[in-house]
């Protein structure tokens, strides 16, 4: 089997096992499945209840990876994050599920034994990493010392992308991908994630996907608007799904914001639906940057988790508190302010360096030449080069 491009083949062995054919038509990698990947516009009323109206016309973007720069005391700081797709407004930012030892053949139909539990996982492990491969594009890299979240054994998931925990369990297997696995993983992971859930995996549950909604600018989403909406909610309003206001944890310097983020918490970590808005641009060093990010976190405690979080990540963000529904079709406002910031913010660092080591010699020859005669003297003989980093500024420069 190559690892690379494993068959799914739901009418062929796998592992020595045949699956029985479902009303899916013939799976393999690459090809469509009736369900879209995006389906904005459909309405949600409770969060956990997956849309039903499939036969809107959906777009097929995924979402993409963004570089956000921010600047900070020792210079220009790069974080990745992403994009969501076309008439989205969030993405998913971090999910954890488990499945079935037994998804990965008949093998592993026995249960696991001490006396049996190191070969098994190692076993278990490498089926495992084809299928991981071609879902993220990198599957476990190292395995841990010791096992996690009440596993025998863990192993890392990439490059510090997540985790996977084995051994035990019901003889599960649970997957952590995290935030940063999400953003770093190969475009389209949700379709294929979701594709290995509903048609491969064995006993598969979702049990636990954050969801996130970024507003580069603080036009529409703010820590302080956040606690505005918890203060002035009603039943039904802001964060007030049931009778009973959440509960709230303010973070950071709220009396005298000090520019280093401030965060609110909405509810218990211990129930199904937490929220948190926060100053991700401050907390990630630049004390003017007004880059707010809000996150759900969903987690089976208390409610089924159903695999369409991860194809219509809008959808159950807006339908998890009253307050986020009003955001629909804000995030292309948003992706505008954070290209001409990021235009802005390499143009000047590139500016300082150019100021930095060759200032002095420009002051030199600003005496001899005249300004334009100087800028032609030491531009490329090419009109159109520019540096490969300054490219999308003068594309973005472009379109504006």
């Amino acid at each position: 089997m190559k690892k690379n491009n494993p068959i799914w083949s739901l009418n062929e062995s796998f592992f020595g096992e045949t699956f029985e054919k479902s009303k899916t038509p013939e799976l393999q990698w690459g090809l469509a499945l009736n369900t879209p990947i995006n389906k904005m516009g459909v309405t949600v009323s409770n969060p956990c209840t997956p849309p039903t109206d499939l036969d809107l016309p959906f777009p097929s973007e995924f979402p993409t990876l963004y570089t956000h720069l921010v600047k900070t005391t020792s210079g220009v700081k790069e974080v990745p994050t992403r994009l969501p797709a076309e008439n989205e407004i969030a993405i998913v930012d971090w999910v954890n599920f488990t499945i079935g030892i037994e998804t990965l053949g008949s093998a592993f139909f026995e249960p696991v034994t001490d006396e049996n539990i190191d070969s098994v996982c190692r076993a278990a492990i490498t089926q495992l990493d084809e299928h991981l491969e071609y879902i993220f594009g990198f599957s476990t890299t190292s395995k841990n010392q010791s096992g996690r979240n009440f596993y025998k054994q863990s192993y890392v998931l990439g490059r510090d992308m997540g985790q996977v925990c084995i051994g035990g369990q019901r003889n599960t297997i649970l997957v952590m991908l995290s935030g940063k696995g999400c953003s770093f993983a190969n475009e389209g992971w949700e379709r294929r994630l979701y594709t290995f859930l509903t048609n491969i995996a064995k006993r598969p549950k979702l049990t636990r996907i954050d969801l996130a909604h970024d507003d580069f600018d603080g036009s529409h989403i703010s820590v302080d608007w956040a606690e505005q909406q918890d203060t002035n909610s009603e039943k039904g309003t802001g964060f007030q799904n049931g009778a009973r206001k959440p509960n709230v944890e303010h973070k950071g310097n709220w009396k005298r914001p000090n520019g280093r983020g401030r965060t609110l918490n909405i509810g218990s970590r211990e129930s199904g639906m937490y929220v948190r808005v926060y100053e991700k641009g401050r907390a990630e060093g630049d004390p003017e940057d007004n880059w707010q990010r809000a996150e759900v976190e969903f987690k089976a405690s208390d409610r089924i988790l159903p695999f369409d979080m991860l194809l219509a990540p809008s959808e159950y963000f807006m339908g998890s508190y009253p307050c986020f529904a009003e955001l629909k079709n804000t995030i292309q406002p948003a992706k505008i302010e954070a290209l001409k910031k990021n235009a802005s913010i390499t143009a000047k660092a590139a500016l300082e360096t150019i100021k930095h080591q060759y200032g002095k010699y420009f002051n030199f020859f600003k005496q001899v030449f005249t300004a334009d005669e100087l800028i032609n003297l030491v531009c490329h003989s090419d009109n159109l080069a520019y540096p490969k980093r300054l490219d999308h500024v003068a594309l973005t420069a472009m379109r504006m």
